[in-house]
């Protein structure tokens, strides 16, 4: 009996609620200091829904960012919610419980070439759906482009990308189906899609590319005599696709975000991809080790060099024996191919070696790729093998699951997430951030501990930027009583950058200890309404 259109959907809303009940625990979490003040909190564009507001939405970048659908969105959660964290994150569990349902919806799609070979007429072809949407929506992966309120735009463009593959594989059936007429409104919808989850986030413009591998598997539209007619459907998502890149690239150049072959050689560029590739696939298999914050070492080490010749070595031995390994080949292709706008090649910023968050699109590829593999597997096993799989898949989706809400209580606040950073790489910045954390809290004393640790290490790596710091423990310093060792941290941030915010802070403690005169000329010297303590 032929598994119908309302078992995949039982499942796929089974799927979706699993998710939904998973990531519940995020509506606890607040802001944190990385992104969100820049996206939400601080960000002009969303705090207003007239027309002006939209209009400048649609057209203004935003910190080298132009993410429209994405701001959107936020601006509709602040009209509602203002700065009550919880909205926002609402919105997030939502969006990815529904794209949960649909990466069902799309697993059935794309296996409806091999149902009968997956155990058409039995459990195991529903279990294929119901791994592939578990193995993808509840993995610790997740975790980051869900609890953290800055990145809607990965579970909005998720949403539009899901719905733009659905479109196209309807589209592409119908026309083979010599339907005609009936397949431009599935190519339309598609485009529309497609168009609207680059709005979000651009991080699927290389989506058409997947669409021609999807003609050559499962589709089989690829051959020869019809190669032209292929790629010339495609040319409006090519064109929407080159031109929506260039204004990305405009937009985070002018501002600097880019990160230029000086600061980052092609060659580290190409290291560093290598790494990201092999580790997402292994934190896929293994999700032990997992940071909000992975930062790139310097130098490289050289497992980042085995790593890429890993990567390069199955990619090139999949593209040889492709024409066997169809399904595979174009699993593979599909998870690199979705990765490739977010791998080092395209990098803003030095100081990043990857990002869970960027597996949330190339992931689908795999999870449904090792649902059908794994049933695959079990369907020549022996009745006692069988139940083994199963008890041992069953263990593996429990300790995700597991990670999972302990990942989620990582996004509760600044303080947790940096705390989580420093338990897996005890870094400058995870300190730095920390302690400007705890020196906003009234965490005094925490917070210059942790400045502490953060000016030995930039002392050590010759941080230039390292009077933020001094700063900020000068602040701290003067909070708990140390005004003497207030004073000495401004004058050695002055001697680096002469802020009038340091002028201020400095006379501040001056005046503490008594020394007025030196304190008024401070004062003079900061000038009228000196900015509060900052990242200068």
């Amino acid at each position: 009996m032929r598994t119908d259109e309302k078992t995949v959907i039982r499942i796929s809303v089974a799927v979706g609620i699993a998710s939904l009940l998973v990531y519940l625990g995020s509506l606890s979490c607040g802001f944190i200091n990385l992104d969100d003040p820049f996206y939400i909190t601080n960000n002009s564009l969303i705090k207003s829904l007239d027309l002006h507001a939209l209009r400048r939405i649609f057209t203004e970048a935003h910190l080298g960012a132009w993410l429209p659908l994405t701001y959107l969105s936020f601006a509709i959660d602040y009209h509602f919610w203002g700065d009550n964290p919880t909205g926002y994150h609402l919105t997030n569990i939502i969006l990815h419980a529904a794209n949960a349902s649909l990466v069902v919806l799309l697993a059935d799609r794309l296996l409806t070439c091999c149902r009968e070979a997956l155990g058409e007429g039995g459990y195991c072809y529903p279990l294929v759906l119901l791994l592939a949407g578990l193995l993808w929506g509840l993995h610790p992966l997740r975790v980051e482009s869900v609890a953290w309120a800055a990145e809607r735009k990965d579970v909005l463009n998720g949403f539009f990308t899901l719905a733009t593959v659905l479109a196209y594989l309807r589209y592409a059936r119908g026309k083979e189906a010599g339907t005609g007429n009936n397949s431009i409104v599935p190519y339309l919808l598609a485009l529309a899609c497609f168009i609207s989850s680059l709005l979000a986030k651009q991080v699927s413009v290389t989506l058409p590319v997947v669409m021609l591998l999807l003609d050559w598997y499962p589709l089989g539209r690829f051959k020869k005599e019809r190669v032209a007619s292929l790629l010339l459907e495609k040319i409006p998502f090519f064109a929407v696709a080159i031109f929506i890149t260039m204004l990305t690239i405009y937009f985070a150049a002018s501002e600097k975000y880019m990160a230029s072959l000086q600061d980052m050689p092609f060659y580290v560029r190409v290291l560093v991809s290598g790494n990201a590739i092999f580790e997402y696939c292994r934190f896929m298999l293994f999700p032990v080790g997992i940071s909000p914050y992975f930062v790139l070492p310097k130098p490289l080490p050289y497992g980042y060099l085995v790593k890429t010749v890993v990567v390069a070595t199955a990619t090139l031995l999949l593209w040889r024996f492709s024409k066997a390994k169809q399904a595979i080949a174009a699993s593979w292709f599909a998870f690199v191919i979705l990765f490739s706008p977010m791998l080092a090649f395209v990098q803003t910023g030095d100081d990043i070696a990857m990002a869970t968050r960027y597996t949330y699109l190339p992931a689908i590829a795999l999870s449904i790729a090792v649902a059908a593999a794994l049933v695959l597997f079990s369907r020549r096993l022996p009745p006692q093998g069988r139940r083994l799989l199963a008890i041992a898949l069953a263990f593996f989706l429990v300790i995700n699951v597991g990670i999972t809400l302990k990942l989620i209580k990582v996004w509760q606040d600044t303080g947790t997430f940096w705390s989580r950073v420093i338990e897996i790489e005890p870094v400058g910045r995870a300190y730095g951030d920390r302690g400007v954390y705890y020196l906003i809290n009234r965490k005094s004393a925490a917070a210059v501990e942790d400045f502490n640790v953060a000016i030995a290490i930039a002392e050590k790596a010759g941080v230039r930027s390292i009077y933020n710091l001094y700063a900020f423990r000068g602040v701290a310093l003067g909070d708990i009583g140390s005004f003497a060792e207030a004073v000495t941290d401004f004058d050695r941030a002055i001697a680096l950058y002469q802020h009038p915010t340091y002028f201020y802070q400095r006379g501040v403690a001056l005046k503490a200890l008594g020394r007025t005169a030196e304190a008024e000329m401070d004062f003079r010297r900061a000038g009228p309404n000196p900015p509060p303590i900052d990242w200068f």
